[in-house]
């Protein structure tokens, strides 16, 4: 009985009311985008998914014809990036600019799907303006929002502003003459974007430099790999798909970084050498990853500015995160930065986070890095035999200069005969640990034949040089005053620690004696 009165007692409450408060809005337009120039990515994966859908409709004969324009205007400073994909229609407009996190991407194969993306700059321009049309709409639809009028609502302190307010106040809608428009097109146009650093937003190196990197761009057709990496990707959908961006109307467009050598230094360059192509089955036995390792010869860590170091991962051939995102599989952490690679993410349970700088952790993110690790070891591997082959290279180089050094010494005629016997003694010893550099077994039959033929030019050198009727510079001098000079000229070799220098000051002392 007393269950049956507790029971009577309850009512229900009815339906509750959502309340979105508005800090929503400024996590979905400035705290998720902490790099400015990533809302050049989110805008140019939204124009490379409606070219897929242009081509899809029938549109575009290929996505070759699809083209994604940006361009800066420095005195008005104003961006406008502009696709002739699919466009919005006049009758869905509204709705679509109007949702949030509503994405209908979502379960398909297009690279955005969270819905977010298209308020990415909001938080750093005065004005971020949308415009779009379909095939067949008599006129152009723009989405207006008021970034000053939205960082005031923001700011204000009271508790009862929701989204739907904000945009509200915030945004307008209207109808523009389509004259001068595309047939079917999606624009963005940011107004007065915020200065920040170097002017990052509108600075157009550093927006190529980007969006080579990140974004779906082809390579260039000066990059000698392409064709190899394009049969690797040539059955995976969108991981192969390559878009024409082009900036301030170029002719050009913007081509990924890869050329087909990296730059250390101004001096120091290494060509690539060879394109080693990867699979990674997934837990259910389906191609879960592809990929690709570039071999050089690893000297050193590549710098940052060539645009290339590191293996990187792509979805949608978009990059995600940055190039130390999979350092983990290397035995040493450094390695990351030698290497010259990607993995193309196919299985769709390997999610990008919301800020797209990581993946969100499962089993299928797991068993990937599990699969990289022997990759990691690999490039190790190469890693190390290489040092070992400079470390070789510099014995014999060192030696090599060495023994250029003591001959130089003999020809200039100037030591005793003891002395004289010395210095070939040395050259001796310096040829041998030439000749045992060459014997080193990480040597390539093509590097130990090089090694071979600069060993025999030295030792030619040595053995004409051995043969030869030794001159004597100071012959002039009267027999007494010559030996105590050459007694000296010894003891400067013997003493100096720079054979080079001391050989100059020699030089100037004989010139000096040949003289009086």
């Amino acid at each position: 009985m007393a269950n049956q009165a507790k029971e009577s007692d309850e009512r229900p409450l009815g339906e509750p009311e959502v309340f979105v408060g508005k800090d929503v809005l400024e996590l979905l337009s400035s705290s998720m985008y902490v790099n400015p120039l990533a809302i050049y990515r989110e805008y140019i994966q939204n124009a490379t998914d409606a070219i897929d859908d242009a081509v899809a409709r029938g549109l575009l004969p290929s996505i070759d014809e699809g083209r994604v324009e940006v361009n800066l205007d420095h005195i008005d400073r104003r961006v406008v990036i502009r696709d002739n994909g699919v466009g919005l229609s006049n009758s869905e407009f509204a709705a679509r600019m109007m949702s949030f996190g509503a994405s209908r991407k979502r379960g398909t194969d297009a690279r955005g799907f969270r819905g977010v993306g298209r308020l990415s700059a909001l938080g750093y321009v005065q004005q971020l303006i949308f415009r779009s049309r379909a095939k067949g709409d008599a006129r152009v639809v723009e989405a207006r929002w008021d970034g000053r009028v939205v960082k005031k609502l923001l700011a204000a302190t009271d508790e009862d502003t929701d989204l739907q307010s904000i945009v509200k106040e915030a945004v307008s809608l209207t109808q523009l003459d389509p004259e001068g428009y595309p047939a079917h097109f999606f624009e963005v146009e940011l107004v007065k974007p915020r200065r920040i650093a170097n002017d990052r937003l509108l600075n157009e190196v550093e927006i190529e430099t980007f969006i080579g990197q990140v974004c779906p761009c082809p390579f260039s057709p000066d990059f000698s790999y392409r064709q190899e990496i394009a049969a690797l990707l040539a059955n995976h959908g969108r991981a192969a798909r390559a878009y024409y961006i082009h900036i301030n109307d170029s002719e050009t467009p913007v081509y990924r970084p890869h050329r087909n050598e990296v730059e250390f230094s101004e001096a120091k360059k290494s060509a690539f050498q060879s394109l080693r192509p990867f699979t990674i089955d997934g837990i259910d036995g389906e191609t879960a990853a592809v990929g690709w390792v570039i071999h050089h010869d690893y000297q050193g860590a590549i710098p940052v500015a060539q645009g290339v170091r590191g293996l990187r991962a792509r979805v949608g051939n978009i990059q995600i995160g940055h190039d130390r995102l999979f350092a983990e599989i290397f035995p040493e952490d450094r390695f990351c930065s030698w290497s010259v690679g990607e993995v193309h993410i196919l299985d769709p349970r390997v999610v990008p986070n919301g800020r797209r700088d990581e993946f969100e952790n499962n089993a299928h993110l797991d068993n990937i890095i599990a699969h990289l690790r022997p990759i990691g070891a690999e490039v190790a591997r190469e890693c190390r035999v290489s040092s070992q082959k400079r470390n070789r290279m510099k014995v014999f180089e060192l030696a090599a200069d060495k023994v250029y050094e003591r001959l130089d010494v003999l020809k200039q005629g100037a030591v005793s005969e003891r002395y004289a016997k010395t210095i070939k003694a040395e050259m001796g010893t310096l040829l041998s640990e030439m000749r045992k550099a060459t014997e080193f077994d990480l040597f390539e039959e093509q590097e130990r034949g090089a090694l071979r033929r600069q060993l025999r030019k030295i030792e030619k050198a040595v053995d004409s040089q051995a043969t030869k009727a030794e001159g004597d510079v100071l012959e002039g001098l009267p027999k007494h005053k010559r030996a105590t000079y050459k007694e000296v000229i010894d003891l400067i070799y013997d003493c100096s620690v720079n054979q080079v220098a001391a050989k100059s000051l020699i030089d100037r002392m004989l010139d000096r004696l040949s003289r009086t």
